[in-house]
């Protein structure tokens, strides 16, 4: 009998190529850790399906070889490990030459590599027939690749002949059947030395929305197509993972569908990975969130960020061809963080100020609004405020922060604009970063969400709206830095009265995330983000402060810390200080965890 694929919300994945001792290898690099685990495997390279056993004889179990046939390597590793197997599907690897998406200049979208076109009704049709069949041979799918075709940007996929008929149905949804058929792509064809701008073109405004619909409808069919194959052949629900690139609109909006999302992080910089990481864990919810760090990310740099997907409640997974030394500190890493899961499950993550991200409006933005998000994150950071990230928008009676910050949002989604006006006017505050534009759904501006606030402080209604001026698209590394010292004088402004739930003062570069169970306690992971070439600098002798209300009636804390062992944790006292505890901390190498029972 086959390994059932683990629905959990840490899944710890490993890859598996091409034969058994590297599919063992594979294994290995996870640690033997306690949790959840899986092996990725190709699915092209799984075995056929058995086939229905006649009257009066046994069927064989699922996923073994019959009787004197070749047994395939990735049935070697799953046998061998007793690991569930999760098999890779290309999606938008094209298989016809009629499926392949064209340029503006109408060449080949992706070159060497052709892209297979979202609208092309064939692509679709053999692209859901695959993820059918996958899902009868493994415990899991996993749609590797969502975001190529996306990722091309509006210049150099999307005009083929799939596309234009694509547009025209769209056009005749929203002006009528009276629409006759043509071909809006011709144009652009014929005269490719002359530039016209995107936003110029006809229509230009329906075809970006359909940019980001339509390679998500795909994916959306060919995820109900895998579910209802395994229903339907095996009688049982069979877990869906997609893996991407970095973020994007596509990759956020597809996560409701997803049972597991792989994206890669933008780099090795601490400071770039924090948004990434809370945009999937908010993405996600419950489910697993799985950052894939770069192949030649050195052991401190793994271990770095695996302590800091661990603090935002996310898992890290190697990409193919890391080192060993990085699969070990990885696989040391992951069995700290088995224990810390086993003994002391996160609650609801502390916020003093959510990030507001619309996946809408880095699509209509061009990307601008997470590239600018990233950089007023790492801000946040460097303040040492508890934050948060919201993909929806704030409502009354729902838990969240007063203060919200909305960067980069020059191209705000008008479904959002009711919510944020209703969040300021009853009394919250909000933080802009740049313009603040509403628009429609197909790109059309609709004018500023506050056409009664100024640059600087603006009171609107009960609350206050802060604008805080963005860096252009090509600025330099001195505009980011301007960014940051105009944050911090503006949170400072917004903050004056309100008590900071954790702070911390000393030497060294410690980012801190809080969990808090009302009932039961306070979870603070320490994350040290002083990496120098030679490892880390040991962050000593660092005070903090804990709120009163965070801390409740708990006098004493558990210190955990890889490097000193334990399972019970070494007790620490907190001492009271007016309305909060304080304690000295030990000395944090990489990363730490202090409970405080309440």
């Amino acid at each position: 009998m086959t390994t059932p694929f683990p629905r959990a919300r840490h899944i710890e994945l490993a890859f598996a190529t091409g034969s058994a001792a590297d599919s063992a290898e594979a294994s290995d690099a996870l640690g033997r850790a306690q949790g959840a685990q899986a092996v990725l495997i190709d699915a092209a390279k799984l075995p056929a399906p058995a086939a229905a056993a006649a009257p009066g004889k046994a069927a064989l179990p699922a996923g073994k070889p019959a009787p004197g046939a070749p047994v395939p390597s990735a049935t070697l590793a799953t046998s061998a490990t007793a690991l569930p197997r999760a098999g890779e599907i290309e999606v938008w690897h094209a298989r016809d030459g009629a499926e392949i998406c064209l340029d503006e200049d109408g060449e080949r979208a992706g070159g060497a590599e052709p892209l297979l076109c979202p609208n092309a009704p064939r692509g679709r049709l053999d692209l859901q027939r695959a993820a059918a069949e996958a899902a009868s041979r493994t415990d899991a799918i996993v749609f590797s690749g969502i975001d190529r075709w996306y990722a091309k940007g509006p210049h150099q996929a999307g005009f083929c002949l799939h596309c234009e008929r694509a547009l025209v149905a769209a056009l005749r949804q929203s002006y009528g059947d009276q629409l006759q058929p043509f071909a809006p792509f011709t144009p652009v064809a014929a005269a490719p030395a002359v530039h016209v701008p995107l936003g110029e073109r006809p229509f230009a405004g329906m075809r970006q929305a359909l940019l980001l619909s339509e390679p998500l409808a795909s994916l959306r069919a060919s995820v109900l197509a895998a579910r209802d194959a395994a229903r339907k052949s095996r009688g049982a629900e069979i877990s869906v993972l997609a893996r991407a690139g970095a973020l994007s609109a596509l990759s956020l909006l597809a996560a409701r569908h997803l049972d597991g999302l792989i994206f890669a992080l933008p780099s090795t910089d601490p400071y770039d990975a924090l948004l990434p990481l809370l945009c999937a864990r908010a993405a996600m919810g419950e489910r697993a969130a799985i950052a894939e760090l770069p192949a030649g990310a050195r052991p401190d740099e793994v271990r770095q960020l695996a302590a800091l997907a661990t603090a935002c409640d996310a898992d890290v997974l190697l990409a193919p061809g890391a080192s060993a030394e990085a699969q070990a500190a990885l696989a040391a890493h992951r069995q700290f963080a088995a224990l810390l899961r086993e003994r002391y499950r996160p609650a609801a993550p502390l916020s003093e100020i959510d990030v507001i991200i619309a996946p809408r409006a880095d699509h209509f933005s061009g990307g601008s609004h997470l590239r600018i998000s990233r950089a007023a994150v790492a801000a946040l950071a460097r303040a040492q405020l508890q934050l948060g990230v919201r993909l929806d928008a704030p409502s009354a009676g729902r838990d969240g922060a007063r203060l919200l910050l909305l960067a980069g949002a020059e191209s705000l989604p008008d479904a959002l604009a009711p919510a944020l006006r209703r969040h300021v006017e009853g009394g919250g505050d909000l933080l802009l970063v740049g313009r603040c534009e509403r628009i429609d759904d197909e790109g059309r501006p609709l004018g500023p969400l506050f056409p009664e606030a100024k640059p600087g402080l603006e009171r609107v209604g009960d609350g206050r709206v802060l604008t805080v001026g963005s860096p252009p698209e090509n600025a330099s590394a001195t505009d980011w830095t301007q960014l940051d010292g105009a944050l911090q004088r503006a949170l400072k402004e917004l903050l004056a009265r309100a008590p900071r739930t954790l702070a911390l003062s000393g030497r060294g570069q410690l980012w801190t995330r809080a969990y808090l169970d009302p009932e039961r306690k306070l979870d603070v992971h320490l994350v040290n983000l002083d990496r120098r070439e030679g490892g880390f600098v040991p962050a000593q002798g660092v005070l903090l402060q804990i709120a009163g209300a965070a801390a409740g009636a708990g006098r004493t804390g558990f210190w955990f810390a890889h490097e000193r062992g334990g399972k019970e944790g070494e007790r620490i006292a907190l001492n009271p200080s007016g309305f909060s505890v304080s304690t000295v901390l030990p000395a944090v190498n990489v990363s730490a965890l202090l409970s405080v029972p309440r």
